[in-house]
């Protein structure tokens, strides 16, 4: 039997200019099912509130990324980035958000996991069994760290695999991380990008485009995708902004914010009847 597949995104637009709720009345006229923030545990609450009131699935919060390395280095921030974690998967559990993504690492130059950081993710780990939060663990730079989160936590009903198609493009050469970790597959972040386009850059290749703009195969992400268990939210991660100096999304940022989430959803629809072909003729100059 096919499965079917309801498709999310993540908000794009400036909330000093465009409000969540007003983004999330936009997903809802456009037809997107659901979609994920990053975390502000101000706003967790009133987010989850406006989704309930448009029928809109909040999926997952992204917890953040910015200190995450510290997880792995002796020391009290590696305990306080712990604490953060463990505080993001309350918020999530207490507010009825089933998944809650993180990047495993962050930086291009040390590839050592460690005793103490296994240690500390194991807490994270224990929450969210705890409270029945799935944790997506998300393919990034540093293919060591995930490995070692995934050897350690296999087993654990929290252990899940947010696969992002682009950053095993740029970050992973292009292997295949569903058949490694597609069994534990339970959050997706589809995008784009040229691959690595310029091997003396890191993250300036992680572009973020819209489906069909770059080189991913996406009849080979569906077939991947429905090799594996999931079912459910199939979840965009996009931007509007072009890295510096860059001007791969200028014809995004000049539409309308509703015009590109409709954009977006007609792309994205392609991919789930499996009619996308490639195409680059949104992107301009790079």
């Amino acid at each position: 039997m096919t499965k079917r597949y309801i498709p999310g995104i993540n908000l794009v637009g400036n909330p000093e200019r465009y409000p969540v709720s007003e983004q999330l009345e936009m997903l809802r006229r456009v037809g997107w099912g659901g979609f994920f923030t990053g975390w502000n545990p101000k706003n967790t609450k009133e987010r989850a509130q406006a989704a309930d009131r448009l029928g809109l699935i909040y999926q997952s919060i992204h917890s953040p990324i910015t200190s995450i390395h510290k997880m792995w280095k002796d020391g009290s921030e590696g305990d306080t980035v712990a604490q953060m974690l463990i505080d993001c998967v309350t918020d999530c559990a207490q507010n009825g958000i089933p998944v809650m993504v993180i990047h495993p690492f962050i930086g291009f130059w040390d590839h050592t996991p460690t005793q103490i950081g296994l240690e500390r993710y194991a807490r994270i780990v224990e929450a969210a069994d705890r409270l029945g939060v799935q944790l997506g663990f998300e393919n990034v730079e540093g293919e060591e760290y995930l490995q070692a989160l995934m050897q350690a936590f296999w087993d654990a009903p929290s252990c899940g695999f947010c696969w992002d198609t682009g950053h095993e493009q740029c970050y992973n050469d292009g292997k295949d991380m569903m058949a490694l970790y597609g069994k534990k597959l339970c959050h997706t972040h589809l995008n784009d990008n040229l691959g690595v386009y310029d091997p003396k850059l890191t993250w300036e290749n992680d572009f973020h485009l819209v489906m069909g703009d770059g080189i991913v195969d996406w009849k080979s992400v569906m077939d991947r995708i429905d090799a594996s268990p999931y079912e459910g939210i199939l979840m965009c991660e996009l931007t509007l902004a072009s890295k510096p100096g860059r001007h791969t999304h200028d014809a995004y940022a000049a539409m309308p914010l509703e015009a590109f989430y409709t954009f977006a959803l007609e792309r994205m629809r392609k991919i789930l009847d499996r009619t996308l072909t490639q195409t680059t003729t949104v992107i301009n100059e790079i």
